[in-house]
């Protein structure tokens, strides 16, 4: 009997595997404070905890709960199309479902599959199997009813870590596992909603049928409620209570379906009553925990996780003690870092975390009782990520693998491995050309080496981008100045530039105040290093004004932005020197000479370089670090700090080589990662696809960077930071008088770069090909002029050569910059010859050509095959066509101007020669950003006069072919085409792009001129005079109608713009839209705000700010962008005509969804005319 009429829920049987057996919902004995963290005590002693890998039981787990999430919520949207009530706990799903969805979405994407595998798990108790983590969560949810909050959170991890410490790694999941139990509790909820539900549509059904036949046939009633008792309902609290709400006070016989149940519930001792009365308190009971679990559930999104993490880890706290008291001041960023080396050596082999931690500790304590305290050994970090792992494996006993051996030994030791790699390989590609060229006798030697030097940079991009796979990038560790650079850390940011006329001032100004605007702190400075342009003589008129222009304009940048009593901004400008070497008046040494007197001036206060200083010269010698930028640079929003924050830190401070200038350990320059600046990277198409192209390039790219991530050294591009003391110690002197042109790569390799990736500043790129092509050829001739540091000795100031102190790897850079700039001369040299000379030239273009296009061809492919996660294969694919024409357009235009380019290598290269050796003049020619023309504008006529040697050499080997070279004709016959006309494509790709307006169809457009009006309608409808011209935040349609009067600066905002919209599509005249934006512009001068900004929430219809009161920078942000927009959109209606298109356009939606609205209507025959008229009317 109790079993046919139980009202206890039935339990369905779960996978022992997935889930625990019970599936009641998580609501225990509610604990308080205290007794929560005497239960975590309890629990931590009370479950065995096993290491080994286990099996993932989560993710399965997940996609059930997920399963009968989403059956419920189909469930409940049935209920309420049907127009039955849905309980309080029902609600709270259907509200927050969105919320669920993206939860789950979150735990799957955030849970790997090995992840829960690898964290340790309970070896007994109902949770076998499960990690300890996940325990815990479920625990802390069971006896606080779901609600978590932070303090209580952070107080229950840290008792049961007082008994059982928890692993980092256990530590990071707690999120995902609270998450994870979260949702279990939804789904167990979502089960007795379900069931509930079931349960009232079947005592729904019978109260139906009865009330329909004691109304139409009273006596066959008695039918009815023996058809019921056969069906065997489930008695539950549900059933019985929507029975009786139906039933109860109903006249006449329906009085006997009740005494029928009542009967059967006193067979175990209850009543109707009771069991209504249990309905309400389960009902409540569960909207309290679904409640609590969808507010904890948005808490876990709120909370700061890594404070959280750092907060309680044990490891954290043992590392905070670091000798150097340098490890709390760093970022998070390296700090994790430092724990993850923990991390993974307790984790290779068998210690516990915080013996490791403390054992690197005590190492750097014993190294400061014999160092300085600023010594790099005196830092934790040391011997954690450093050199010093080695002496931490010693203290703790620990024998590496040999894998992890032979890694490490590579690691150290690649330098050798590369040059091999790359010769071999070189070799081999070489050798299948020696197979034809065998029979050549002597003639094959110099054409072989000819080969290798295209072959050589194939290779080299392959290898290049395979390291970069193979190898994490080396993130440098920095100190954290978020919240302000320290006065010991003063740094001045300097822009050395050639000025050519009072016009260039203005920019010069802008430029530095908007670098100044992102970057704004007591102890950062900014500078302008100015010389003046060639003269043939010393002052030229306007020379004066120029100056005094500028300096105008710095003093009245001081007084708008000072700061107490110091100067923000300064200008430090230079006399031309005559050079006789040059033959005219100039900057001495250009821009490394300026640099260098700057330094000067820091350093030894030697004001005489400099004829005029504008600013406070005391804070001069307090600068430590110097940011240098050129004039074309931008530098993005604090992004100063972070390479202040990188120089800084005790692993990457510069240590000299006692016996050279050289800086053998950390790093005396610290370059970001430079990218295009977006607002020029798009203007032609030659600059959206070569500034886009990624690998090394030692002048203007560095977004993989081999020698950083493969030899901890990047190269020094120009555009970076420097401390000052070590910098000038390394390069004072160590360069010759008039002979340095590309300076930025050789003071890199002297002072050691370091490469900071996830710091990244902006350039402008060439827009023309040939604008490109010059500026190439001074980084050519740059090269070769330091061509000397590849021998053992080398020039400087003084008359003997010195022993020549770079690496192997700064010769190595030298010396493939020279490399590279052979590439060009030598493929189209060994082509003509191939052509000419050789047999099968089909051959040998298909050779050459393969070189060009088979690496970009593996990257691509490797690209298309490896997916990144985040992303779906059919966007991954559709983005594949402009990831395949990035990679082989380049090298399909470079073959195509390939004769211009080996002409204007060889001119830079026989230049440079001549000058070095011979006459020993203009070998510090160079032309300045602003006169190089970026905005290049040469007709096609002028490219053609330029680029002779494409057509010349294209329109010869045509000849040869019709006349000369038959055999010849289809290896040579394509490429000789493209070199004719190769100035007109270089012309052509150097074009502005149109500009792409979209392209909707007239479906599309009214598909979305409908949304548009009905967007309107809301605004139109729910802005009222009642809500102060205020916007509600939404209206909710079920399962009541309701309107939400409350509104945020987001929201105002939208409004805003879609009152100026509305106008801008015909839907209002102008003069309801200025009576809207007047009305809402007065009630915002009504609200109550602090320091400025409106708070996050107010009620519309008091206008007082919702509790709690918080700001929001997002939501300051969108009103003032809206604010933006709308004053731009005001100021353009003056010029409207009055009565225009869009006035028509307005009208015609407006008709097209009151045809819609009416034909809907007729179809539910509601009696009212088709819509057909009105769609004549529109028309």
């Amino acid at each position: 009997m109790w079993n046919r009429f139980s009202f206890k829920r039935k339990i369905q049987d779960y996978d022992p595997y997935t889930c625990p057996v019970n599936a009641d919902p998580l609501r225990d004995e509610l604990y308080s404070g205290d007794h929560l963290i005497q239960h975590a005590k309890e629990i931590a002693c009370s479950y065995r905890i096993d290491t080994r890998k286990g099996y993932d039981r989560l993710l399965p787990r997940l996609a059930d709960n997920e399963k009968i999430l989403l059956e419920t919520h189909e469930l409940l949207n049935i209920a309420i199309e049907a127009d039955r009530r849905i309980a309080p706990a029902g609600e709270w799903l259907l509200d927050n479902f969105y919320l669920i969805e993206e939860q789950i979405r979150t735990a799957r994407r955030h849970l790997p599959e090995e992840y829960s595998k690898e964290l340790p798990h309970l070896a007994n108790g109902p949770l076998e199997g499960f990690p300890r983590v996940y325990h815990i969560a479920r625990e802390l949810i069971a006896h606080s009813d779901g609600r978590v909050d932070t303090e209580t959170l952070f107080g229950f991890i840290n008792a049961y870590q007082s008994v059982s410490p928890l692993l980092i790694g256990e530590l990071w999941a707690i999120p995902i596992m609270f998450r994870l139990a979260l949702i279990e509790n939804l789904r167990r909820m979502a089960d007795i909603i379900s069931a509930n539900r079931r349960d009232r549509d079947s005592a729904g059904h019978w109260a139906d049928r009865m009330t329909e036949v004691a109304r139409e046939d009273p006596k066959n009633l008695i039918l009815v409620i023996a058809d019921m008792a056969r069906s065997d309902p489930p008695l539950t609290s549900a059933f019985v209570a929507e029975t009786a709400r139906q039933l109860q006070g109903r006249p006449g016989s329906l009085v006997f379906p009740l005494n029928w149940i009542e009967q059967r519930l006193s067979e175990i001792n209850l009543t109707v009553e009771q069991m209504i009365n249990a309905e309400t308190q389960a009902q409540a009971a569960d909207q309290v925990s679904f409640g609590n679990s969808i507010t904890s559930l948005r808490l876990l999104d709120a909370m700061d996780w890594r404070e959280f993490v750092e907060r309680l880890s044990r490891v954290e706290h043992t590392l905070q003690s670091d000798p150097a008291d340098e490890y709390a001041a760093m970022d998070f960023e390296t700090r994790d870092r430092y724990r993850h080396e923990v991390e993974e050596i307790a984790k290779k082999g068998g210690f516990l975390e915080s013996d490791v931690a403390q054992q690197a500790v005590e190492l750097a304590r014993e190294s400061r009782g014999r160092k300085d305290k600023k010594s790099r050994t005196s830092h934790v970090g040391y011997y954690l990520t450093d050199n010093g792992r080695d002496a931490l494996f010693k203290a703790l006993s620990f024998h590496p693998s040999l894998s992890d051996t032979i890694r490490r030994w590579v690691h150290v030791h690649l330098l050798f491995p590369y040059f091999c790699g790359i010769l071999v390989m070189s070799l081999i590609v070489t050798f299948f050309g020696y197979t034809r060229l065998i029979s050549g006798g002597w003639f094959a030697l110099p054409l072989l080496v000819l080969l290798m030097v295209p072959v050589s940079q194939g290779v080299i991009t392959v290898i290049n981008w395979a390291i970069t796979l193979l190898r994490a990038p080396d993130v440098l560790p920095k100190m954290d100045y978020s919240k302000g650079i320290p006065g010991e850390r003063r740094t001045m940011v300097v822009i050395p530039t050639v000025l050519s006329g009072p016009g260039e001032v203005s920019g010069l100004l802008d430029s530095l105040e908007i670098r100044y605007l992102g970057n704004q702190d007591e102890n950062l400075f900014f500078a302008l290093l100015t010389d003046l342009r060639n003269a043939p003589v010393q002052e030229l008129p306007g020379d004066a004004e120029t100056i005094d222009l500028l300096a105008d304009g710095i003093a009245d940048l001081n007084r708008k932005y000072r700061s107490g009593k110091q100067d923000t901004f300064f200008l430090m400008h230079r006399s031309r020197t005559w050079n006789a070497g040059e033959r005219v008046w100039m900057g001495y040494e250009r821009k490394r000479g300026i640099l260098e007197a700057f330094s000067i001036l820091l350093s030894d206060k030697d004001t005489h370089t400099f004829s005029r200083i504008v600013g406070n010269r005391e804070i001069l010698t307090s600068i430590r670090y110097v940011i240098t930028l050129d004039t074309d640079t931008q530098l993005p929003r604090d992004s100063a700090r972070k390479l202040i924050g990188a120089i800084s830190h005790p692993l990457n401070r510069p240590v000299l080589d006692p016996e050279t200038p050289v800086i053998r350990e950390g790093y005396g320059i610290i370059q970001p990662r430079v990218a295009l600046s977006l607002s020029e990277s798009g203007i032609s198409y030659f600059a959206s696809v070569f500034g886009g192209e990624q690998g090394i390039d030692p002048y203007t790219r560095t977004v993989s960077d081999v020698y950083q991530d493969a030899f901890h050294e990047g190269s020094f591009i120009g555009k970076g930071i420097y401390d000052l003391e070590a910098f000038s110690r390394s390069v004072k002197g160590q360069f010759p008088q008039n002979l340095i042109l590309s300076h930025d790569l050789l003071e890199g390799c002297y002072a050691r770069t370091g490469l900071v990736s996830d710091v990244q500043i902006f350039e402008e790129y060439p827009v023309s090909y040939l604008a490109d092509c010059r500026r190439r050829h001074r980084w050519i001739r740059g090269d070769w002029q330091i061509a000397p540091w590849l021998f053992s000795s080398v020039p400087d100031n003084s008359p003997i050569p010195q022993r020549n102190p770079l690496s192997l790897l700064s010769q190595w850079k030298i010396f493939d910059n020279l490399r590279r700039s052979l590439v060009a001369p030598a493929t189209f040299l060994f082509l003509i010859i191939a052509w000419t000379c050789l047999y099968d030239p089909l051959f040998w273009t298909a050779g050459i050509v393969s070189l060009y296009l088979v690496p970009p061809l593996i990257i691509t492919g490797w690209k298309m095959i490896k997916k990144p996660s985040e992303q779906t294969w059919m966007l991954h694919l559709y983005d594949m066509p402009r990831v395949i024409e990035g990679q082989l357009a380049v090298p399909l235009i470079t073959l195509a101007v390939l004769p211009y380019e080996a002409c204007f290598s060889l001119d830079a290269i026989l230049r440079s020669c001549w000058r070095m050796l011979i006459s020993h003049r203009n070998l510090l020619e160079w032309t300045t950003h602003h006169e190089a023309g970026r905005t290049e504008t040469s007709g096609l006529t002028e490219t053609y006069r330029i680029m002779w040697p494409g057509p010349l050499t294209g329109a010869a080997l045509l000849l040869g072919m019709t006349f000369g070279f038959p055999s010849a004709n289809s290896a040579i016959a394509l490429l000789a085409l493209a070199w004719t006309i190769s100035p007109a494509i270089a012309w052509g790709i150097s074009q502005p792009l149109p500009a792409r307006a979209a392209g909707l169809t007239s479906g599309q457009e009214h598909f979305l001129r409908g949304i548009a009006r009905r967007t309107w309608r809301f605004f139109e409808t729910f802005v009222t005079v009642e809500d102060h011209y205020l916007p509600p935040d939404n209206y909710q349609e079920q399962p009541v109608p309701a309107v939400a009067h409350r509104t945020s600066p987001t929201d105002i905002g939208l409004f805003l713009l879609a009152t100026l919209t509305a106008y801008d599509f015909g839907y209002i005249p102008v003069t309801e839209l200025v009576k809207r934006t007047r009305e809402t512009l007065a009630t915002l001068g009504q609200l109550k705000r602090f320091r400025g900004h409106f708070y996050n929430w107010y009620d519309t219809i008091t206008l007082n700010p919702l509790l709690p009161r918080y700001i929001s920078t997002v939501d300051s942000g969108n009103l003032v962008g809206s604010l933006l927009v709308l004053r731009q959109g005001l100021n353009e209606i003056p010029s409207d005509p009055v009565l225009s298109k869009s006035c028509a356009d307005g009208l015609a939606d407006t008709l097209m969804l009151l045809s819609e609205v009416i034909d809907t209507a007729t179809q539910k025959n509601m009696g009212v005319v088709p819509g057909a008229v009105l769609s004549k009317i529109a028309e």
